[in-house]
């Protein structure tokens, strides 16, 4: 039998309107009401021209690192996919699945979705001086290229999109916050955390108050905590599917 767990609750969409509507057509398949205010927008960083000279040139490099499924939707259209392409490693099953509507597969996906242990099981593979392309958002961690660099690869990085706060829902969020129509408020990234908290300001503590706080994974939540917000969920598995998992169980919890 589905669990019905979330049926009926009002959940807030925060992601990028891009990447909202498959997450809010597995809410709606739950029973949930999703409601899209995007907290942040994906913007392009550089011209299709340079992403196009830079995807020319991927055969100087030993391997390709993609830590997102923005820095694919950006920079693949780009590619040329009857030439060969570099070793490919990715942070994790969303990106891979971005990686696959390409038909390419990674090489490397670590067990654990995080930069930090994709770095661990990448730097052994790795030969000194050895050139690796690292395609990412403008917010990406240095963990990862140090690490690299650290094991003796010559790291190029290319910031391929933006991530920008976007207020365009600010006034309509304020709104269902005071008037307590919202039961689960949806975090997916340390970005989005910090344009909550910058609307918020001092009134965070009231304004959530009775709202379930939903955070995609620990570094989302870190960056939630350091603001001041208490988070109920935080899955396991820091994909669309866990966060859906996790709330489904949270609610199935008696009283809830």
């Amino acid at each position: 039998m589905t669990n019905r767990a979330l049926a009926g609750k009002t959940v807030l969409v925060t992601r990028d309107k891009e990447q909202a509507a498959s997450f809010s057509a597995k809410l709606r398949d739950a029973g949930a009401v999703p409601i899209e205010i995007p907290l942040i927008a994906i913007r392009p960083a550089a011209t299709p021209e340079a992403i196009a000279a830079l995807a020319e040139r991927l055969e100087e490099y030993r391997w390709l690192v993609l830590t997102s499924a923005n820095a694919i939707r950006f920079f693949f259209p780009h590619v040329s996919l009857s030439r060969p392409l570099p070793n490919i490693a990715v942070v994790g099953r969303k990106t891979a699945a971005a990686l696959a509507e390409y038909g390419v597969s990674p090489v490397l996906v670590p067990d654990d979705f995080t930069a930090e242990r994709l770095a661990a099981m990448l730097a052994p593979r790795l030969k000194q001086g050895e050139r690796v392309l690292f395609v990412k958002g403008d917010l990406a961690s240095p963990t990862l290229p140090e690490a690299l660099r650290e094991a003796g690869a010559t790291v190029d990085e290319f910031i391929v999109y933006r991530t920008m706060p976007d207020t365009s829902g600010e006034e309509q969020l304020l709104t269902l916050l005071r008037e307590r129509k919202l039961d689960v408020l949806t975090l997916m990234s340390p970005s989005a955390v910090r344009s909550l908290a910058r609307l918020l300001g001092g009134e965070a503590n009231e304004l959530l108050s009775g709202v379930t706080v939903a955070c995609i994974g620990p570094v989302t939540k870190k960056a939630a905590e350091q603001e001041g917000i208490a988070v109920h969920i935080c899955p396991a598995d820091y994909t669309a599917d866990g966060i859906m998992k996790a709330m489904e169980q949270y609610f199935s919890t008696e009283g809830r």
